[in-house]
């Protein structure tokens, strides 16, 4: 009985200490599986996307997640560019690489510094990402993914466009050869190359070439540039009084070397055999204002109008001139789109004012009143003229800069940002914007050009500042700003900024850490069952021991 119960009690206190013993094993055991573990990679695609502007110098950063247990080594991030077409940056090479020596668990990024063409289009584009990769234990592996960029533009694209023809006299005499010009301008901000200009509608018993090349060819047009092409163009004897129409095919590229084709149509008026200058009157525009540089959409304007008839000879009657234009963006207020005289005499001239207004929502450019006279000579010949009237449209600038954000409080000596935000809250788009921050302090970044803002929009940018002494400072932002017509404006905030010295540094607690004592009392709780253990072994040896000499001296006696 003795004996069953030191075995129980034996194997109890053996079960205390492998209690106490098991834990800190299993627990060396997981830290080597840690150190054995692998990597797992994936492309985090859940991040907001993020925005750029043609034209631009930006960073793209690819978001890379390690959520493995272990480090993965000789990373590359590629950019495969399949289709440069729908590739927002500009690239000469079919694949963008980023190299990284190790990717330690966590989440990290791969930067990619790219330039945004101007004629970028906008709107969102995908980017196909590939990341490839080393195991410590020697493998690799190998991941791709799609993530999303916004791209916007605020280029005005080019557009080459025929904006007139220039000649000798009003009209192309029937049976001569005439030298005209076309006016060709690039309407856009961007330059153009490789132009070629094709006229055609020709024929043989009409307006046709004399001698002279249906294709000419520009090297090169800078944004906003006017270039006069000239066309040597025969019309025959027998062609009668008025305008013919020949086509005019443009085809060219953008700095970038996107082509672009554009299809115009160029008006040839015409005096044939049956024209008489001496006696057949013409009515012209002789001149016309409205009143300012620009007028306001929404706002109605005084159109002055004077009309002239430029025979010496020949008076007219039965004028009728009516008055429409391009996309209807003038509406007449008080009047109608026309205007009746009864005659006018030779030489005569005639003012008339109209009212007209502009759509409220029309963009900031120049638009066209086109005039169609319709009228009679002496004869009661039906005889007709067409004038160009051009205003331009200027919508109002309404940019606000809005706040800048500080810190609460700043430390002395360290870098802080501060935020400025504006937004454009009117329906001109506002361009060259300017920033530039004055102040008490040192200041990163303190001059920036933010580029062009479209109508509604708001933005931010953010400044650096390193503040050298306590209390409170100031400081100032500027932001200088063009409208479309290139007037210049300014706006300015003011902002201040409290400065205080760095809390001193807390010196470390001597003290064994929280996780010390727990590691204590599981070594001498060790110790002591250990003890015990010898203890009741000696015990055990002792009894038995004297147990054998007590009948040893038994049988003696």
């Amino acid at each position: 009985m003795k004996y069953s119960l030191l075995n129980l009690f034996l194997a109890f206190c053996l079960l205390i200490n492998s209690v106490i013993c098991l834990p800190a094993v299993a627990q060396d055991e997981t830290d080597l599986q840690l150190q054995k573990g692998e990597p797992h990679i994936i492309i985090a695609n859940n991040r907001w996307i993020p925005e750029f502007k043609a034209g631009s110098d930006a960073t793209l950063n690819i978001p890379i997640d390690n959520t493995g247990t272990a480090p993965a080594y000789n990373v590359n991030v590629s950019l495969p560019v399949s289709e440069p077409d729908k590739f927002p940056f500009k690239t000469e090479k079919m694949t963008l690489n980023h190299y990284s020596t190790s990717i330690w668990p966590g989440s990290s990024v791969a930067s990619f510094n790219l330039k945004i063409p101007p004629n970028v289009k906008p709107g969102t584009y995908p980017i196909n990402v590939n990341v490839s990769y080393t195991t410590p234990s020697g493998g690799g592996g190998q991941v791709s993914g799609i993530i999303y960029t916004k791209i916007t533009n605020s280029y005005r694209q080019p557009i080459l466009q025929c904006t007139g023809v220039k000649f000798t006299g009003e009209k192309l005499p029937a049976g001569k050869t005439t030298i005209i010009n076309l006016q060709m301008q690039n309407d856009g901000d961007l330059a153009l190359q490789q132009i070629e200009l094709r006229l055609g509608g020709f024929s043989a018993n009409g307006i046709s070439l004399d001698k002279w090349p249906e294709t000419q060819n520009i090297r090169k047009m800078a944004a906003g540039e006017t270039r006069l092409i000239a066309y040597k163009i025969l019309v025959d004897q027998e062609v009668k009084t008025g305008t013919y129409t020949l086509d005019l095919t443009m085809k060219y590229q953008d700095e970038y070397n996107q082509e672009y084709t554009r299809d115009s149509k160029v008006y040839i008026p015409v005096a044939g055999k049956d024209n008489q200058d001496d006696l057949t009157p013409r009515i012209i525009l002789e001149n016309y204002d409205y009143g300012a540089a620009t007028v306001a959409p929404g706002m109605t304007f005084p159109l002055n109008l004077v009309f002239v008839n430029t025979s010496e000879t020949t008076a007219v009657r039965n004028i009728k001139i009516s008055f429409n234009s391009d996309g209807q963006i003038f509406s007449p207020v008080g009047n109608s789109n026309s205007l009746y005289i009864p005659n006018m005499p030779a030489q005569g001239r005639i003012q008339k004012t109209l009212k007209f207004k502009p759509k409220a929502g029309a963009e900031s450019q120049t638009y066209n009143i086109n005039a169609d006279i319709d009228y009679q000579d002496s004869k009661g010949t039906k005889l007709t003229e067409k004038e160009i009237i051009s205003i331009p449209v200027s919508q109002e600038v309404r940019f606000v800069l809005s706040a800048v954000e500080v810190p609460p409080e700043a430390v002395l000596d360290s870098p802080q940002s501060i935020s400025v935000s504006y937004h454009n809250s009117g329906k001109a788009m506002v361009r060259n914007l300017n920033l530039r921050v004055e102040g008490d302090f040192e200041i990163k970044d303190g001059l920036q050009y933010l580029g062009n803002l479209e109508s509604g929009k708001n933005d931010y940018c953010d400044v650096t500042i390193i503040p050298h002494k306590t209390g409170k400072l100031t400081g100032k932002v500027f932001i200088d700003y063009e409208d479309d017509n290139g007037s210049q404006y300014q706006q300015t905030r003011d902002f201040s900024l409290q400065v205080v010295k760095a809390p001193e540094p807390i010196e470390p607690d001597s003290q064994t850490p929280a996780d010390a004592p727990k590691q204590t009392w599981k070594k001498w709780l060790v110790i002591g069952g250990a003890f015990i253990l010898l203890s009741i072994t000696a015990a055990i040896i002792y009894r038995k021991r004297r147990h054998a000499l007590e009948e040893l001296e038994f049988e003696d006696e």
